[in-house]
């Protein structure tokens, strides 16, 4: 069974979330601080994240569960009032093709439809090459809007998914 946590200020989670950075298959996809990191020392994860985990103002990191352990990593972060990006990747190499993703970005969607409900759209934007994660973010509804590059001159694509409004009953004149 697939849950979300918010993500702790203990070393075992920075710890955890250290290992994927390191992680070969998602470092060409995944990053600390720049692209192609080779080392990311825990200092600096405890120094990114642990201002975000005591004190969330704009950025939400959640770990995706598997059975109650770590197998992934997802945070939310405003764009505005209405709009909210998305990153996320599972980190635990076997847990990886299973649906796992799709599934902890459905559940996310849902909390923030919850807790923020003036939100109206979700993004998340992968390199376009990394079709395994368009796939999964497909899988969980979300929709090919639109394609950049990015600063490091990869293509990236821009997946949306909408949030229902609820119907207005406006008056005629």
């Amino acid at each position: 069974m697939i849950t979300l946590r918010p993500m702790e200020d203990t070393m075992a989670d920075y710890t955890a979330l250290r290992s994927w950075f390191l992680e070969p298959e998602l470092q060409q996809w995944v990053w600390c601080d720049e692209k192609g990191e080779k080392d990311v020392p825990l200092e600096r994860v405890i120094e990114k994240y642990g201002e975000r985990i005591k004190h969330p103002k704009d950025v939400f990191p959640y770990f995706i569960l598997r059975e109650g352990s770590p197998i992934g990593f997802i945070q939310y972060y405003f764009q505005s009032d209405e709009v909210v990006g998305l990153d996320m990747w599972i980190g635990t190499p076997e847990e990886r093709g299973q649906g796992h993703g799709s599934e902890a970005l459905r559940q996310m969607a849902e909390l923030i439809h919850r807790k923020h409900p003036a939100v109206q759209e979700l993004f998340i934007d992968p390199e376009a090459e990394n079709t395994r994660a368009v796939r999964c973010y497909q899988n969980a509804g979300f929709r090919v809007v639109g394609r950049y590059v990015d600063e490091e001159g990869a293509l990236c694509l821009l997946l949306k998914m909408y949030f229902p409004q609820p119907e207005t009953n406006a008056k005629e004149l």
